[in-house]
């Protein structure tokens, strides 16, 4: 059977995939995709709610909770197909998308090495963990290893440790820049930053007296003396949250790739 739908797979051909460039979403700002033929059969995880209106639009909003990387599958009446990726973010959600026909990839064929995931595994594997920050809450602890640059990515190792005998379920890792020192009664601006890649996060739960590391890939950005990165680790379902603080004199000091 599995033959037989390979075989009708090819047979189709010329059928495309297009792949596109990732669509942010947020839970209050509704984020449209505008498609150049009328949509068939809009296909999503369960992070996001679609609602396809006037045949080649689709608006998209985050569910209840929030999530960091998810994929979309469109197909229309030409008989395309389109790749679309998605992730979540507070700032870049409401705007108007059109697909790019341009970018056109088969749909059979031999799948690329990506090099931040051989950079990510190679980090976990055969590189020591440098502690630069960390925080504590009770038995749960985070942990952040010196940063690592390659090219234009900044790549972050944190290490989640649980002495406890409770597993601890991630809700989400959060990035963003805002100001090191508030003042009080004072609106501060945050600046969301999305990973580019992100690797172990398909262990979303670190169990009782283990610990779990995860590589996050984040393009360069500018960052002003008076700002740091902060990084946020939520507990689904708990209060066992955790903090990093990375000022941008340990940004600047990151250690080229060996």
């Amino acid at each position: 059977m599995k033959n037989l739908k390979f075989l009708l797979a090819i047979c189709l051909l010329p059928f495309m995939s297009l792949a596109q460039d990732t669509v942010y979403v947020s839970q209050n700002k509704t984020t449209t995709i505008q498609f150049p033929s009328e949509i068939v059969t809009p296909i999503s995880e369960n992070a996001v709610d679609v609602q396809v209106k006037h045949g080649n639009l689709l608006l998209l909003k985050a569910s209840d909770k929030q999530f960091q990387f998810a994929s979309l599958t469109v197909n229309t009446k030409k008989g395309d197909v389109y790749k679309v990726p998605i992730a979540f973010s507070y700032g870049r959600a409401g705007r108007v998308n059109k697909i790019d026909t341009s970018n056109v990839k088969e749909l059979v064929k031999i799948p690329k090495v990506n090099p931040l995931r051989t950079t990510s595994e190679q980090m976990v594997n055969t590189h020591k963990f440098k502690k630069i920050a960390s925080d504590k809450d009770g038995k749960m602890a985070v942990e952040l290893g010196e940063v690592t640059i390659v090219s234009d990515q900044l790549f972050f190792r944190l290490k989640i440790k649980n002495k406890s005998n409770i597993n601890f379920d991630i809700d989400f890792i959060r990035f963003y820049v805002r100001d090191l020192k508030t003042a009080k009664r004072t609106v501060t601006q945050e600046q969301e930053i999305t990973p580019k890649y992100s690797h172990g996060t398909e262990n979303q739960s670190v169990g009782g007296n283990t610990t779990h590391q995860y590589v996050f890939a984040l393009d360069k950005f500018p960052m002003a003396k008076d700002k740091a990165l902060y990084v946020e680790v939520y507990e689904k379902n708990g209060g066992r949250n955790l903090y990093l603080k990375v000022k941008q004199s340990e940004i600047e000091d990151a250690k080229l790739m060996n």
